[in-house]
């Protein structure tokens, strides 16, 4: 049974005897407390320095709890380093799924230096444990989501436990005399897809964090310009592919990198002025996306100035790093006058150029390291890089929401965390052309955390010669997502294009079911090889693996997707699920067979294409058990 305790307060003033005048200054003495927090024992530790420290444990469900961390100082000082550790028993544990899947999913060795780093530009603050069945072990999540945090879990041999260990103000932070933040701990054995949904609620729920509103156009599929043809945006080109876009109807196209510079070496040593060098009717454009029923959204590097742009000047000593390899710096978001240039850049793109939304790149190079001095001074007006990209984005959404309510912005991982998505109404799947597996990886993991915000998969590009089949394999990779396509539509054959019109015309009449559907992906440790959506009358489960599907509940209809090269899927009835007509439909969408099948308690093999669609919708009248 899971067992509380009332708050704990110490205080700091835990100094050593005074020295003599020839020995060196104390060091300071590091405070330790525990408390039980969900049926674990929790350890705070911290060389307070002065301040005190309040521990509460509040419990939220059976299994689910937090600690409320609150530090006061009668004058206002740097708070100092806490670390908030445990450990369990590793029964039933076989991975670590955190926003950051470059860590993998494996629980690491003591020895290792993994954790996940999150800040207000990179990631979120949450890890889970899970076991074989991808049943939560333990799902702990921070409240703090603009400052720094560190989260570790690690197996140590000796024991056979894991480790865990949440560390606060692991870089220096501004004085303060008070900070409250939490720490929730979540051990219910029930799918870990449901405790980080209900990790998203938490954050949504708390002051600041309220996710800004999505208007219906972050839910319609996209044109993206930039895999089909990187920087060459002239006006004639975007023209062009408008048109084309409108006649497969796509309703928003994002121009991306070019539109600002002449240059075509891909890299930012251009960027900054943000000057439109190809597209300079930028009216012209915009006028004729709203011709056609579209909107437009145009992009921006955020935080780039570039060795050749004329404003470099106008911003030296305002620069938190140069990016050598890609001839460009990185501005520092702290001084006032940087944040004032890029709200009026980015007002004048929606107010004056007539753009429905934005592209913000780059956020994540917003960020502090050892050498950066972490202090109001020198025209900084705040100490914290992250607490200064805050404030720019909340200028930002102000200025432009003023212009148009219903802008869109996309961010993209890794910066997804839950302050991103009170600026954010798009979140994208990181990079990953021409990998529609990882694309599929990064979806999944935005899906779990990202509640109702619209996710986007990164722009589908295939190439000319793939047969639709395989082409197709790659759309469906992003199914549970808003498609993005970096296509030259106009430049289709007759397959490519039958096909891309036969999915488009699926997602949309799926929708619903996609992305507000009970959200159920399954294979964590295997880039997610099944994942399902449900509503009260229909399923859609889509399999990326040659892998048994259960199927548990009847439903009025039940889409099976073979995202796979196989021409068949296994399916397994829990129990007796009734009759249903079975449509078969390939990846162009062409039936290809219709029959009935008895869903009776066992397993079932049916044929479908590669790339294909089986269609189950009960018969009237059909009995189950």
């Amino acid at each position: 049974m899971t067992r509380w305790i009332a708050a704990v307060a110490f205080s700091a003033c835990l100094w050593p005897a005074a020295p003599s005048a020839q020995t060196s200054p104390p060091k300071l003495v590091e405070t330790r407390r525990s408390l039980t927090l969900a049926g674990l024992e929790l350890t705070v530790t911290g060389a307070l320095d002065g301040f005190a420290l309040a521990v509460r444990a509040e419990p939220i469900a059976p299994g689910v709890a937090r600690a409320v961390l609150t530090l006061t100082r009668a004058t206002p000082a740097p708070p100092p380093r806490l670390t908030i550790r445990w450990s369990q028993p590793s029964v039933d544990m076989a991975g670590m799924w955190t926003p950051d899947a470059s860590l993998g999913r494996t629980i690491v060795p003591d020895f290792a230096s993994t954790r996940l780093r999150s800040t207000l530009t990179a990631a979120a603050p949450v890890l889970a444990l899970y076991g074989r069945g991808e049943q939560n072990r333990l799902t702990v999540a921070v409240e703090e989501a603009v400052s720094p945090v560190l989260l570790a879990a690690r197996l140590r041999e000796e024991d056979v436990r894991v480790y865990g260990s949440v560390e606060l103000f692991s870089e220096r932070h501004a004085p303060l005399t008070r900070y409250t933040t939490s720490l929730r701990l979540d051990t219910r054995a029930i799918p870990v897809a449901d405790t980080l949904g209900d990790v998203a609620a938490w954050w949504s729920r708390q002051p600041g964090k309220a996710p800004v509103p999505a208007p219906p156009s972050a839910r319609e599929p996209l044109d993206s310009t930039w895999y089909s043809y990187h920087q060459a945006v002239d006006e004639a080109a975007v023209l062009a592919e408008a048109e084309a876009a409108a006649r497969r109807g796509f309703k928003v196209m994002i121009v991306d990198d070019g539109w600002q510079t002449g240059d075509t070496n891909r890299g930012y040593a251009h960027a900054g002025d943000w000057h439109p060098e190809r597209l300079r009717r930028m009216r012209v454009v915009t006028d004729a996306l709203h011709a056609r029923g579209m909107k437009g959204m145009l992009w921006f590097s955020v935080p780039l100035v570039g060795d050749e742009a004329a404003v470099l000047p106008r911003f030296r000593g305002k620069i938190l790093r140069r990016w050598a390899e890609q001839r460009t710096n990185v501005l520092d978001p702290r001084y006032p006058e940087v944040r004032a240039y890029l709200v009026d850049t980015f007002r004048r793109a929606v107010r004056d150029w007539g753009w429905d939304g934005l592209k913000l790149d780059f956020i994540d190079m917003f960020s502090s390291d050892e050498t950066t001095v972490l202090d109001r001074a020198d025209g900084r007006d705040i100490a914290s890089v992250y607490e200064a990209v805050n404030r720019l984005m909340v200028d930002v959404m102000t200025a432009l929401r003023a212009v148009r309510p219903d802008v869109m912005i996309e961010f993209r991982q890794p910066y997804s965390g839950p302050v991103i998505r009170t600026f954010g109404n798009m979140l994208r799947a990181s990079d990953a052309p021409n990998e529609s597996i990882l694309n599929r990886q990064r979806i999944v993991d935005l899906r779990l955390l990202a509640g109702a915000t619209p996710v986007h998969a990164d722009p589908i590009v295939w190439h000319p010669d793939e047969p639709s089949d395989t082409a197709a394999l790659q759309l469906l990779d992003t199914l549970f997502a808003v498609p993005q396509v970096s296509m030259r539509l106009d430049t289709l054959t007759p397959a490519h294009a039958a096909m891309l019109t036969h999915y488009l015309a699926y997602w949309r009449t799926n929708r619903a079911v996609l992305l507000d559907g009970r959200f159920r992906p399954e294979g964590l440790n295997a880039q997610y090889e099944l994942v399902r959506a449900a509503t009260a009358d229909k399923q859609i489960v889509a399999a990326y693996a040659d892998r048994l599907i259960a199927l548990e509940a009847p439903s009025r209809a039940i889409d099976l997707v073979n995202a796979t090269a196989a021409k068949r899927l296994v399916v397994e009835a829990m129990r007796d699920l009734g009759r249903y007509e079975a449509r078969a439909t390939d990846a162009e969408g062409r039936e290809v067979s219709r029959t009935s099948i008895d869903l009776r308690r066992g397993a079932h093999v049916i044929a479908v294409p590669p790339a294909g669609i089986v269609a189950l919708v009960r018969r009237p009248g059909a009995a189950h058990r």
